[in-house]
């Protein structure tokens, strides 16, 4: 929730003319928590991306602080399709279960996927599912007008 809040705030920085720029990075894998929890040197996978190393993140620093988006991602996907063929029903369960929502009863026909708590990192993950399991191709921006009804 707290990367959507900075996210949203970016964006409105951008919109008024300042600078800004929420940087997603995945999970980095030789340096923090992920570092601390790993005992042996299995490639772990972390919300459908791959661990990245510290040095890849500094590597394309300067790239991404010339971007003109206010937020953007860097991250190793996992290319691979997921075994078993999910049915166009469990679309709505998928993107829920991304954003970790329990409860549909609880949410409003009109509340958009970024108000429901969807940051870069998790629209990623949306967008990649909706495009390997269901085959549903949307673009970033229509993404942050979708809502779960």
């Amino acid at each position: 929730m707290s990367n959507s809040i900075m996210e949203r705030i970016c964006e409105l920085r951008k919109k008024e003319g300042y600078p800004a720029l929420a940087i997603q990075w995945g999970a980095i894998g030789d340096v923090g928590l992920l570092a601390e929890l790993q005992t042996n040197h299995i490639q772990l996978e972390v919300g459908g991306t791959l661990q990245q190393k510290i040095s890849s993140c500094l590597n394309v620093l300067n790239t991404l602080l010339r971007q003109k988006q206010a937020t953007v991602v860097s991250s190793f996907v996992v290319a691979e399709k997921l075994s078993g063929a999910s049915s166009s029903d469990n679309v709505i369960d998928a993107v829920t279960n991304i954003l970790g929502i329990t409860d549909m009863k609880a949410v409003s026909h009109h509340v958009t996927l970024p108000e429901l708590g969807m940051d870069s990192v998790n629209g990623v993950e949306i967008k990649q599912t909706l495009e390997r399991e269901f085959e549903i191709f949307i673009t970033s921006k229509n993404l942050k007008t979708m809502t779960l009804h």
